[in-house]
């Protein structure tokens, strides 16, 4: 029964979702092991049905799309408001989920100190994140043309919000680039990377709202200039024995950190 369980939440039989994804169902099977293993701590049940079933998940794919800054240029150029512009600008900077930039407050800004306050939708924590120069001047923007009684920074009424995946492909399509799938979320990825490559990882992690260990296994990629960085890197002579290639490596790696 736990296995049929099991098949008919992956077929979505159980949940609003047509197809959960295999990250949801696994958190369903641990959530199931839990209380059953205090069932059979109670002697409510002789053993745990659900034991071996299969509760993680693989390792995840990393081979999401990095967006570059000449890319975010010609996808802000050709974002039809500045409302479009904030959101693709509050992920890919800010390292905000779609509901978080959505739902973000004017009051959340410290306009002195250049930082965000963020409350995660989905532990329902706060956060403090850094505002870097290109976000903060699309604020400025967004600021001087918004109302007085406005409250949210990407208003209601600005961005068709039930429409959100369609008209992203329209901006796509008009800045001639190829639609990702999850598009918000492999923004949000690609802040989290790049300020890895600058900044002590439990910073990185405390600014995105989540662990180390999550970040680590889902979030970073290693980013392609890391390769041609590398690859670029001459060294002075021609190794001629298995020892002089490991010097000659462990020289370049030096220099380069």
């Amino acid at each position: 029964m736990a296995s049929d369980w099991r098949v008919a939440l992956a077929k979505g039989e159980l949940t609003d979702t047509p197809q959960p994804a295999e990250a949801t169902i696994c958190q369903h099977i641990r959530n199931a092991k839990v209380i059953f293993n205090h069932a059979v701590r109670d002697d409510l049940v002789l053993y745990n049905p659900f034991d071996r079933l299969k509760g993680n998940t693989s390792e995840p794919d990393k081979k999401w799309k990095y967006v570059t800054r000449e890319e975010l240029h010609q996808l802000l150029e050709a974002c039809p408001s500045i409302s479009w512009r904030l959101l693709l600008a509050l992920c890919r900077f800010g390292g905000l989920r779609q509901g978080e930039a959505l739902s973000l407050l004017w009051s959340n800004i410290d306009w002195d100190a250049r930082r965000l306050e963020v409350m995660a939708e989905k532990t329902g924590r706060r956060r403090v994140v850094p505002i870097e120069p290109g976000l903060y001047s699309l604020l400025l923007e967004a600021f001087s043309a918004a109302s007085e009684r406005e409250k949210l920074v990407i208003p209601r009424n600005s961005i068709r919000r039930s429409n959100l995946w369609r008209d992203f492909g329209v901006i796509c399509k008009r800045a001639k680039l190829e639609r990702w799938a999850k598009w918000c979320h492999v923004l949000r990825k690609n802040c989290e990377t790049d300020w890895a490559q600058r900044f002590p990882q439990y910073v990185v992690s405390a600014w995105s709202g989540h662990s180390i260990e999550v970040s680590a296994r889902y979030y970073l990629q290693v980013p392609e200039e890391l390769y041609e960085k590398v690859a670029a890197t001459n060294c002075h002579k021609v190794p001629r024995t298995r020892i002089t290639i490991v010097k000659n490596c462990l020289f370049c790696c030096i220099r380069l950190n």
